[in-house]
This record gives structure tokens, C-alpha cells and sequence, in this order.
């Protein structure tokens, strides 16, 4: 999505065409921010971030000199060393390893990725996005990290930082697969579990460089076994209660309980009259929901945990990091107080009742909730949540989630080896998200269409498979979402006969597209459409493709948590067709309804947007795909991450290894030792 800022002429134009400089620092000085409004303030503050990069850049700049900077000389040192980090430390007061990464985002800028360094200097890029270029190439060899800046440098000012860092890891793996699948098998050899004791008195339990197939996987069942005790009217908050399936079915109390047992036994648990846990109940705050702290994980103190910012915490430095969940966006896996998916309605309310028919109410609230007639664990509980529907289960058996991955249909065929997304996770290897296809095979597979330049054009609904190439079970039932995308030239171009298990598939898909309109577009209305409150499933699919997530503007929260808003209410006659809908996540949702933005929508997928304080913004639907970067090989595999030189002891101290290997940097000039005489004493 493209977002667009509009101006008016006078103190908005004069700021929007100076470049960062004394002249623009003279115009700011003689303005107010108290005596501006509307697009004149915007521009404002735009003309301030612009100011701020420049300043930025000569302080880093200086950090660069100074970590390398002899005593009564402008020479300077080749390279760092230990102590460069201590003179930027001193100076400013800092702790040592927030100085040493600051010194690291230095030289990235100065000598590894120059073309970032200057877009900051001139004001095109602030420094947040330019050290997340930074850091999430930080691993990766010089020449790629070079190519990846000079791709994503013309469109990283206006990308938000989450999808920032989803187009860095799609373009280097499209650059040099091969690398990224050498790079990713090594991360997996070194996995570890790790036990961490939290300040509050919590512990955090982390799995390590797992396979991304397998954390996915483990992610869909803990979400499906959540959602089933939900719906048997549990009202724990879907965070905590993520959390307490992922532990009870590690801890070992549901050994050989299948899934639905165990769903009816958390739900008993929670259901249990007078069962108040005490303060040294190791289960307090458990199914119940009744502890002192119901926060989920994507609450504070949550993220990804590889969110890691110049100024953030590290060793020796307890700070808060400047990197948290809102670099990817809020959590895609727990929606906003849980909107409704079907989408829809034009005032946004309370949280959504259970699944399962329970009461409403708060977490915990055990008064108001009474007792299920709950079955026999052994038996199977009637109604059940349709997540777990299908034959019955045996102990262990894996159940998927409501998990979604996006490919294109060429990488799925083998085609080619272009990277997939797991909206709410990031980047996959071509070979995962296959996987992932497999995986998902009973689940909803839309095959989405675009034109040469990857706008959306057709959104079809699978209903065959590729068959299996060999006997054995054709697959779980599940709500997973398997999105295919394809040229529409290219689908057309196909022989389905070449693609041995994809051939019933391809052949499905071209007669259907020869009975749609060239041109494309969203399914036909009806009159039904005019008057009916929530869109049919076919309008609902096709907005949601179209808008990806939230259309407000610089927002990611993905479609299929979000709601359908009607831009022009139901109540006032608008109708539930897509040229009327729009999908919000429940905050914008609100904002638009209570906090004063209004929203229009000129054209379908194009909304235009004014803000409380009198701003215009528009935003524009997205692409479905990206022109594919094309490979980069190198004359001889590039180095993996750690790769050393044979250096000897002598030649290579270990604290140069461990410094070079924590910031990234070139191997220091290091100068040899001062001769003493040997009556001097050693200067201790």
C-alpha cells in the first residue's frame, strides 16, 4: 500500500522543497508548532525528521572518527578495537555496549552500506529504517548487503518498518537462495532450549533456531487447542490461554491425552467450582485466568525476539529496546480484543462472544459463568468446536491452526526458488513454504491472479489438489489458507500435462479463467448485496485479498484479523459490496467511528483519509507481487555468518574474535606493544 500526503501551497510547500541544511534550520527557527495546523503542521514535522537525520548522521559520523582517533593526530586507526567503544562512552556517558553498537551502526554506514549512510545525510531516510537495513543485513556477506540497499533504498522511506524488514529478507534470499538455505541449515545445527529467569519472578522458556515448518506447526496447534477450550466457554484472554496450553503440554500433565481430551480438560479446569488456586499453586493464573497478570504475550515485554535496537538492551545494558513489536506491526496471532472476522460491521463493539455459546463476561469472571455439563474426558464432547471436527484422533496427533502461507504458483510448481510469507511470521525458504503447501492441502486455496504488473485481477477458489505421488493419508482437515499467486499471461501459458501431480489442478484453473472477463475484477452483485448487512464470502475474500491488512495509513495489522468496514455505514444505506468496504483493524475501526477520522473511497481499494487534526492522507492497494530481484551468484559460495579465517593464537587473540563477531567489523590494526627496559617495572 502506497500512502500519499497531500499539501496545500505556502509555509507546506516552502518546508516540503528544502533540503536538510542551514537554510531549512533558518525556516524552522522562525515558525511555531503552536501556531500551525492541518497539512502546514505536517509538513512541519516532516521538515523536522528531515533535520534530525542530517544531525544524526554528523553524530554518528563523529562516533566513527572518534573510535578510531590517535592522541594529537587527525590519522586514524584502520579499524576498531576493544576500546574504541570506551572513548564514545566516555564522552557521552553511555554504558559500553550500547556505544559499541552505536559504533557498529556507524561503520555500516560510513564503509559497509555507504548508499544508506548518504540517503540519511540528505534527509531521504530516517535513521530508524536505516539501521534496521542495517542490522537485518548484518549477517549477510557485504556484496549482497550492498544489492539489498540498492534495491530497497528508492522505497524504504515509505514502507513501514515491519514490512521494511519482510522486503530485506525477501530480497536477499532472492539474491543467493542458496545461500540463505546453507545460511538457515547452520542456524538449525546450533538450536538450543533456553530457560530464563524474568524480573517479576516469571520465567521465559525459548526453543532456538527451530526449523521455521516446525515452528509453525507448533504455533497452529497451540492456537487450535486454544481455540477449542474457547469455544467450550472459557473466557481466559486467548493470549494467557495460548500460553497455558503451550505449558501444560510440555510439563508433561496431559501425557497421553489426545487433542480433544485435552481441550475438555482445560475447560473442566477452568469451569471447576471453588477451584480459587492459592498464592503457591504452581497452576495460579493458569486456565482460569484468575492470576495476577493476564497479560498475553504480545503485551508488554513481548516481540520478536530478534528485535534487538541501537539503544536497546544488551550485555551490560538493561535499557529498553528501541525495537518491539511495533517494528512488524501488533501480533497478527492475537487480533485487537478479537474483531470479528466475518466482517461487516460498521460500529465496533465489545469483544466478540465465545465460539462455544458461553456467557459473556470478563476474564475470570467465575460468578457469572457457571458449570458446563461437560462430557467424560475419554468420550467426545458434544457440541465440539468444528476447529477439531474430522475422524477421531489418536494421542499426539498433530492438529493445524488457522496458519496461512503465500507463494507463487511457480514456486510451488518447482518452477523457480522465490521465497514465501507467513503473514504474522515473515520470509520462508521456497522449500518451506512447499512444505507449508503440503501441510495445508485440505485447507482454503485461493489462487489469486494479477496482471504484468502484479495487481489483482481474478481470485479463484481452488476445489481440487495436487495428488499425492505416493499412498497414505490425503491430508487433515483444517482452516488453513494456502494463497497461490500467478500471472494471469502465465497461468494461461501452462501445459497442465508437464506438472505430473498439478495437472487436474492446472487444467481446473485455465477453464475457469477462460470464462472470466479478460479485464478482471471483484464478483458480480446482486440485489441482495444492496441490502444485506454482511458481505456474501466471495465480496468478503476478494476485499480482503485486495487490501492485504488494514488500509489506515502506515498500518499492518493483517486482513484476516481485521474487520470489514462499510465506508459508507449500512445504517445510511451503503451497501455491502467492495467498492463500499474496506478492511480495519478494531483500532482505525474505532478511530473512524470515535475518534474523529473520516474516510472516503474515491475508488475501490483507494481510501482517502482525514485525520482529527485536519491531515489528508490516501492510501492505495498493494501489490500482490513484486518484480523478483534477480540472482546475484558469486564466483564461489559466499561465507556463512562466523566463517573464520585459519588464524593462529598468536595472530588472532580470542578477544578480537569475540569483538569481530559481536559488532560485524573489519579485522582492527592492531599496534605492537611498547618495548620497556628491562629494569622498568611493568606500568601496573
Amino acid at each position: 500500500m502506497s500512502i500519499d500526503q497531500d499539501q496545500r501551497p505556502a509555509v507546506a510547500a516552502v518546508l516540503d522543497g528544502l533540503d536538510p541544511g542551514p537554510e531549512l534550520d533558518a525556516v524552522l527557527e522562525g515558525l511555531s508548532a503552536a501556531a500551525l495546523a492541518g497539512e502546514d503542521l505536517a509538513a512541519y514535522l516532516r521538515a523536522c525528521a528531515r533535520q534530525q537525520a542530517r544531525a544524526e548522521s554528523r553524530t554518528l559520523t563523529a562516533m566513527h572518527h572518534l573510535g578510531r582517533a590517535r592522541a594529537g593526530s587527525t590519522e586514524r586507526y584502520s579499524g576498531y578495537d576493544e576500546f574504541s567503544g570506551d572513548e564514545v562512552a566516555a564522552v557521552l556517558c553511555w554504558s559500553r555496549s550500547m556505544a559499541t553498537r552505536k559504533l557498529g551502526l556507524a561503520d555500516d554506514l560510513e564503509v559497509r552500506l555507504p548508499a544508506v549512510g548518504e540517503a540519511v545525510w540528505e534527509g531521504r531516510l530516517d535513521v530508524v529504517r536505516a539501521s534496521r537495513l542495517c542490522e537485518w543485513t548484518r549477517d549477510v556477506p557485504d556484496d549482497l548487503a550492498r544489492h539489498v540497499a540498492e534495491v530497497l533504498l528508492p522505497v524504504a522511506a515509505s514502507l513501514p518498518i515491519g514490512e521494511l524488514i519482510d522486503r530485506i529478507e525477501q530480497v536477499v534470499i532472492e539474491l543467493d537462495p542458496g545461500w540463505a538455505a546453507r545460511r538457515e541449515a547452520k542456524a538449525r545445527r546450533n538450536g538450543r532450549l533456553i530457560l530464563q529467569a524474568n524480573p517479576s519472578g516469571t520465567a521465559t522458556l525459548s526453543l532456538v533456531d527451530v526449523a521455521a515448518t516446525s515452528g509453525l506447526a507448533m504455533r497452529d496447534r497451540v492456537d487450535a487447542l486454544a481455540a477449542a477450550v474457547r469455544g467450550l466457554g472459557v473466557l481466559t484472554p486467548i493470549g494467557v490461554l495460548r500460553k497455558e496450553v503451550a505449558e501444560r503440554l510440555l510439563d508433561g500433565s496431559l501425557a497421553g491425552l489426545d487433542d480433544r481430551a485435552v481441550a475438555v480438560l482445560l475447560a473442566a479446569e477452568y469451569h471447576a467450582p471453588g477451584d480459587d488456586p492459592g498464592p503457591d499453586d504452581p497452576s495460579d493464573g493458569g486456565p482460569s485466568g484468575r492470576g495476577p497478570d493476564n497479560r498475553g504475550p504480545d503485551g508488554p515485554g513481548g516481540g520478536d525476539p530478534r528485535d534487538h535496537g541501537p539503544g536497546g538492551s544488551g550485555p551490560g545494558d538493561r535499557g529498553p529496546s528501541d525495537r518491539g513489536p511495533s517494528d512488524r506491526g501488533p501480533s497478527s496471532d492475537e487480533p485487537e480484543r478479537e474483531p470479528q472476522r466475518s466482517g461487516g460491521g460498521d460500529e465496533p463493539g465489545a469483544t466478540r462472544g465465545t465460539a462455544g455459546g458461553g456467557p459473556s463476561g470478563g476474564p475470570g469472571d467465575g460468578a457469572g459463568q457457571g458449570l458446563l455439563d461437560l462430557p467424560g474426558l475419554v468420550g467426545e464432547p458434544e457440541p465440539f468446536p468444528a476447529l477439531l471436527d474430522g475422524p477421531e484422533p489418536g494421542p499426539g496427533r498433530v492438529r493445524a491452526g488457522v496458519g496461512e502461507v503465500r507463494l507463487r504458483l511457480s514456486t510451488a510448481l518447482g518452477l523457480d526458488d522465490l521465497p514465501g510469507q507467513v503473514p504474522g511470521y515473515g520470509t520462508v525458504l521456497a522449500d518451506h513454504a512447499r512444505t507449508l503447501v503440503s501441510r495445508y492441502r485440505r485447507g482454503e486455496w485461493r489462487v489469486v491472479c494479477t496482471d504484468d504488473q502484479g495487481r489483482l485481477q481474478h481470485v479463484l477458489l481452488a476445489r481440487r489438489r495436487p495428488h499425492r505421488p505416493r499412498p497414505g493419508r490425503s491430508g487433515q482437515r483444517c482452516r488453513a489458507i494456502v494463497e497461490l499467486h500467478v500471472p494471469t499471461t502465465l497461468l494461461a501459458a501452462l501445459t497442465p500435462t508437464g506438472h505430473g501431480p498439478w495437472a487436474a489442478l492446472l487444467a481446473e484453473l485455465q477453464a475457469r479463467l477462460a470464462e472470466l472477463p479478460r479485464a478482471g475484477g471483484p464478483p458480480a452483485a446482486t440485489a441482495a448485496d444492496l441490502y444485506r448487512r454482511r458481505p456474501r464470502v466471495e465480496i468478503d475474500r476478494w476485499t480482503r485479498v485486495r487490501d492485504r491488512c488494514c488500509v489506515a495509513p502506515a498500518c499492518r495489522r493483517r486482513a484476516q484479523h481485521s474487520d470489514l468496514d462499510h465506508t459508507l455505514d449500512h445504517a445510511w444505506g451503503g451497501p455491502s459490496l467492495d467498492w463500499n468496504l474496506g478492511v480495519l483493524d478494531r483500532h482505525h475501526h474505532r478511530a473512524k467511528h470515535h475518534g474523529g477520522w473520516t474516510v472516503h473511497q474515491p475508488a475501490p481499494g483507494h481510501f482517502r483519509w482525514r485525520t482529527r487534526a485536519g491531515i489528508h492522507h490516501t492510501t492505495r492497494p498493494r501489490k500482490i507481487l513484486h518484480e523478483p530481484v534477480a540472482p546475484r551468484p558469486a564466483a564461489t559460495p559466499r561465507p556463512l555468518p562466523d566463517d573464520e579465517p585459519a588464524w593462529t593464537d598468536d595472530d588472532h587473540p580470542d578477544w578480537r574474535t569475540r569483538y569481530r563477531r559481536a559488532t560485524g567489523l573489519a579485522e582492527p590494526e592492531v599496534t605492537a606493544p611498547a618495548v620497556h627496559p628491562d629494569d622498568d617495572p611493568p606500568p601496573f
